[in-house]
């Protein structure tokens, strides 16, 4: 009995780990990060905009409550240089504000502050735009002259077929 209540308490340990833990489509080829974004820019990382922590009534006046684990988003400035792909009818000109997740269990992503970048994601901008570890980020000085090309032509060729990206047909 006892070996019995063991197991089961492991087994449901393991499931809430795996609960919490970031699910990106496995294999997951940047081409196919570019299709599956809503949005992919070239950008300048301008700074870290400072959040507030939301924290809810019931944590309020416990006294080991670390404020930071009530801050879910990191949100940046972001200077758009360049747009290879947008939601249509959208405006994105100018600065922008990205917002990336700060909890593992959500693919937690840091932008880096100054550097310029190739940023892909989700959302129309309202109220930020979404982009996590599943996103193809990339400092854009290492993101390959091919790569740059097929980003280019992506714009023209939004439907995202294995003629535009050979590599998705396989």
């Amino acid at each position: 009995m006892l070996l019995t209540l063991c197991i089961v308490c492991g087994v449901l340990v393991q499931l809430l780990n795996t609960v919490s833990a970031c699910t990106c489509r496995w294999g997951a080829s940047n081409e196919r990060r570019f299709c599956d974004a809503s949005f992919a820019f070239r950008a300048v990382v301008q700074e870290e905009i400072p959040q507030t922590p939301e924290i809810p009534d019931w944590a309020r006046d416990e006294p080991d409550v670390d404020p930071d684990n009530f801050i879910y988003f990191y949100k940046y400035k972001v200077k758009v240089e360049e747009i290879f792909k947008k939601p249509p009818s959208v405006d994105v000109s100018g600065t922008i504000i990205v917002q990336t997740p700060r909890m593992p269990g959500m693919c937690i992503l840091t932008l880096p502050v100054g550097d310029e970048v190739l940023l892909t994601g989700f959302g129309d901008g309202n109220p930020a735009w979404d982009a996590n570890a599943c996103s193809w980020v990339q400092m854009w000085e290492e993101v390959t002259p091919a790569s740059q090309v097929m980003l280019r032509k992506g714009i023209k060729n939004t439907a995202c077929s294995a003629r535009a990206f050979p590599s998705l047909g396989r």
